[in-house]
C-alpha cells in the first residue's frame, strides 16, 4: 500500500510543481511548457505498464496534438504521410495500366494499355489479382482495390496474379499521371437555354483544385478562348477547396487588371502585398460561380475578380479560409504544418471566417424537414424554384395541394413525411436537371451582350 501511495504522491508532484505555475497560466513560456512535457515523459518511461516506450512516437504524439488543437488547418505529418500529402497537392497519381472489375473472388484485369508498365512487365486480361503490395484482394470492392492501387507511397508495386490456376509474381515502377484541373467547353455542351447568336462569345471554364501546374492549364484554357473569339467567360470555382496560394496568385494575374491582388500578414504585423501588372484585360466579364465548398486559393480568385470589377460572382457565399499555412521540417521527426498569415483582398476586406459574397445569390440546396412550416419563407422559396406562384399563404396552400395531388398523395395541405420525401424528391430532381447557377450567370453575360 506505501508503494502505490509513493506513486501516486510523485504524480501529484509531477503535475503541481509550483515552480511551473503562474499567475492566470500554468507555463507562461515555452521553456517552462517543454520542461513539464519533458517531465510527463520521464513519468511514463519510469512507471508505464506495457510495451517498452518509444520516446520518437511520445514526441511525434505530442506534436500531433498541439497542432490539432490550434485550427482546422494545422497539422503534423510523419515522412510518410506528409509524401502522401505532397501527392494530392501536386495532383499526381500512379497509374496501373490496367483495368479491372471485380468478379465473386478477385478483381480481374480486363484491359491493358499499350505501352504501360503492365502490358511492359507481363501482365495480361483475364489475369486476377490476388495481392496488392502484400495484401489480399478477396472479396474487396471496386473502390477498395481501387484505393490500393493508387494509395501507395512508392511508385511501386508488388502483385500475385492468378493465371490458368498458377500464381505469378510481378514487381514494376509506377509512371506518375498529372490529374487535370482545368476544364473548358462551349456553352451549347452544357445547357438547354434557347441560345442566341451570341451564345459563342461566352465560353465556360471549370477549375476543379489549384495544385501544381494548374496556372499552366488555366493559361491553355485561356488561349482556347481567345481563339474562339469569346468575349466573355464563366469561370466554375464550386466545389474547390483550393490548394497552392502561387498558383491561385498566377491565375490572377492573367485575369486581373494591374493593382493590389490580395495581401498577407504574419504574427508580427509584417505585410506582404501581391500585385498585377496586367494593362488589359483578357475578357470583357468574368462570371465566377461559388458555393459553400469555395474555398481558400479558389476565394483568392473569386474576391480579385469581384473586387478588381473584372467580373462578378454568382451563386453562394464561399467557405471563408483566409489563412495561409506553412510548412516547417522537424529533424529526425516529421513535418509540421502551420498556420501563419491571414490574406485580405484587394480592398483590405476578411475572408477568413466571412467567405466572399455573391453578387446574385443563387441558392439551390433546398431540402424540406417536417419541422418546416407553410408561413416560412423558405417554403416560399421552394415552391418557387418548383415553378408555382406563391405570393400569399393561400397561394402556399393552394401549391401545396396541387403538388400532394401530382404526386399520388392526399391533399392534406399539411407537410406530413410522405409530403416531405415527395418535396425533397422533386427538389432532387430539379437540381441535378437544371443547373440555375450556370443558367443565371449564363443569362446575365447575354443581358451584357446585348447592351
Amino acid at each position: 500500500m506505501k508503494r502505490f501511495a509513493a506513486v501516486f504522491m510523485a504524480a501529484a508532484v509531477l503535475f503541481t510543481d509550483p515552480a511551473l505555475a503562474g499567475d492566470g497560466s500554468y507555463f507562461e513560456d515555452p521553456e517552462a511548457a517543454g520542461g513539464y512535457l519533458a517531465g510527463v515523459i520521464e513519468y511514463i518511461d519510469k512507471n508505464y505498464v506495457g510495451n517498452d516506450i518509444d520516446n520518437d512516437k511520445l514526441v511525434a504524439a505530442a506534436v500531433s496534438a498541439m497542432a490539432s488543437s490550434l485550427d482546422n488547418y494545422s497539422q503534423f505529418y510523419t515522412d510518410e504521410e506528409y509524401n502522401n500529402f505532397l501527392q494530392t497537392v501536386e495532383n499526381e497519381v500512379y497509374a496501373t495500366g490496367f483495368a479491372f472489375s471485380v468478379t465473386e473472388d478477385y478483381p480481374m484485369i480486363t484491359d491493358i494499355m499499350p505501352q504501360s508498365p503492365a502490358q511492359i512487365n507481363g501482365l495480361l486480361a483475364g489475369d486476377k489479382i490476388t495481392v496488392i503490395n502484400g495484401s489480399s484482394t478477396l472479396y474487396k470492392t471496386y473502390d477498395e482495390v481501387a484505393e490500393m492501387l493508387t494509395n501507395v507511397s512508392e511508385p511501386k508495386y508488388e502483385l500475385s496474379v492468378l493465371r490458368n490456376n498458377k500464381i505469378y509474381e510481378y514487381s514494376f515502377d509506377l509512371e506518375s499521371v498529372k490529374v487535370r484541373t482545368v476544364f473548358y467547353s462551349e456553352m451549347d455542351d452544357l445547357i438547354t437555354v434557347d441560345m442566341a447568336d451570341e451564345w459563342d462569345e461566352i465560353g465556360y471554364i471549370q477549375i476543379t483544385a489549384i495544385s501544381t501546374g494548374t496556372a499552366a492549364e488555366f493559361e491553355d484554357a485561356l488561349q482556347w478562348a481567345k481563339k474562339k473569339g469569346m468575349s466573355k467567360i464563366i469561370l466554375d470555382l464550386r466545389g474547390n477547396s483550393g490548394g497552392l496560394v502561387d498558383e491561385a496568385v498566377e491565375i490572377c494575374k492573367k485575369i486581373v487588371p494591374e493593382g493590389r491582388i490580395m495581401y498577407t500578414q504574419d504574427k508580427t504585423g509584417n505585410i506582404d502585398e501581391i500585385f498585377s501588372s496586367l494593362k488589359r484585360k483578357p475578357f470583357d466579364q468574368i462570371a465566377v460561380l461559388t458555393n459553400s465548398m469555395t474555398a481558400s486559393a479558389a476565394e483568392i480568385i473569386a474576391s480579385a475578380i469581384k473586387e478588381s470589377e473584372a467580373g462578378f460572382v454568382v451563386g453562394q457565399k464561399t467557405f471563408g479560409k483566409g489563412v495561409v499555412q506553412t510548412v516547417a521540417s522537424l529533424p529526425n521527426l516529421g513535418m509540421l504544418k502551420l498556420t501563419t498569415m491571414e490574406y485580405f483582398t484587394r480592398n483590405g476586406n476578411t475572408i477568413n471566417g466571412k467567405g466572399v459574397s455573391p453578387d446574385i445569390e443563387v441558392n439551390t440546396m433546398y431540402t424540406v424537414t417536417e419541422n418546416d412550416t407553410l408561413e416560412s419563407e423558405k417554403i416560399r422559396d421552394v415552391f418557387r424554384y418548383l415553378g408555382y406562384k406563391v405570393n400569399t399563404f393561400s397561394d402556399v396552400k393552394r401549391s401545396l395541394a396541387t403538388f400532394q395531388t401530382k404526386a399520388g398523395l392526399t391533399a392534406t395541405v399539411e407537410l406530413d413525411s410522405e409530403t416531405v420525401n415527395s418535396l425533397n424528391l422533386a427538389l432532387y430532381a430539379r437540381q441535378v436537371e437544371h443547373d440555375d447557377v450556370l443558367e443565371t450567370a449564363y443569362n446575365e453575360l447575354m443581358k451584357l451582350l446585348k447592351q
